[in-house]
């Protein structure tokens, strides 16, 4: 499967994964999938979540997955948090603790990694989600642990593009009534909204140091998965993780964890 890592400074471990589209599908779902939710595979799951364990150097058995909710909640992962638990009702998700994998699954939606000193945070950002100020509440809940957006290197990964996310004529006016960069039309000409554009246009008016934006349209690649496409073939996900000795383990241990996680 695809395994994208992306710089977000030192000591900071990220990446966006993808399925191989060459790869031989299960008879539900794709390759590649990391949802237990969307299709539900167990063993598929298990061995997907260990290549990516293996590849990133994290326990899946330690990764914090949201129960996503197109909302604008953020949860924070303290020393008290349980490793590996799921934050449920919650599209964003901060901490300050080292070796804890924050994890952001989607499939057209745009999932964002936030890194600064000390700090790490993802966001699940769909349209209501960018209406409803997700990213801004995953700003200051930065803020909230002492990363201002100045100190901030941000990835805003594969989502659907303007090119293929066609809505109503009164959706796409009611989301730039708040957004005007996601006003875009499609290729074909119709109504269409740009939420990484959005997206990258809030970081921006927050004065983030550093933003980096995907140029991968999900809807268009087949590398990578799309509900628009394939509304049942699962989901991709963004990882940030802080550095620490606990995410140094070997693909073995990796392995048997990701199992026991399933």
């Amino acid at each position: 499967m695809r395994i994208d890592e992306v710089d977000l400074g030192t000591g900071i471990g990220a990446w966006f994964t993808g399925r191989d589209p060459d790869a031989a599908d299960p008879p539900l779902g794709r390759a590649g999938n990391l949802s237990h939710r969307r299709p539900h595979r167990p063993e598929d799951l298990a061995a997907a979540r260990a290549e990516v364990g293996a590849v990133t150097g994290t326990r899946p058995a330690d990764w914090h997955l949201m129960q996503q909710v197109h909302g604008a909640r953020v949860a924070e992962v303290t020393a008290a948090t349980p490793a590996g638990a799921e934050l449920r009702g919650f599209d964003g998700v901060v901490t300050a603790e080292p070796a804890r994998p924050l994890v952001v699954l989607a499939a057209d939606c745009v999932p964002v990694l936030f890194a600064g000193a000390g700090v790490v945070g993802v966001a699940h950002a769909g349209r209501l989600g960018v209406v409803g100020g997700v990213v801004p509440a995953v700003l200051a809940a930065l803020g909230d642990l002492g990363a201002a957006p100045s100190d901030l290197t941000v990835a805003v990964g594969p989502a659907i593009g303007p090119c293929c996310y066609e809505v109503p004529a009164a959706m796409r006016a009611e989301v730039a009534a708040q957004h005007p960069v996601a006003a875009a039309r499609t290729t074909w000409g119709t109504p269409a909204l740009d939420l990484p554009g959005a997206v990258v246009a809030v970081l921006e008016a927050a004065e983030v140091a550093d933003v980096r934006r995907s140029s991968v349209c999900t809807s268009c690649h087949s590398e990578w998965f799309s509900h628009r496409r394939d509304p049942d073939s699962g989901r991709h996900a963004g990882l940030v993780v802080r550095r620490g000795e606990a995410t140094d383990v070997d693909a073995a241990t990796v392995a048997v964890a990701a199992t026991e996680a399933s």
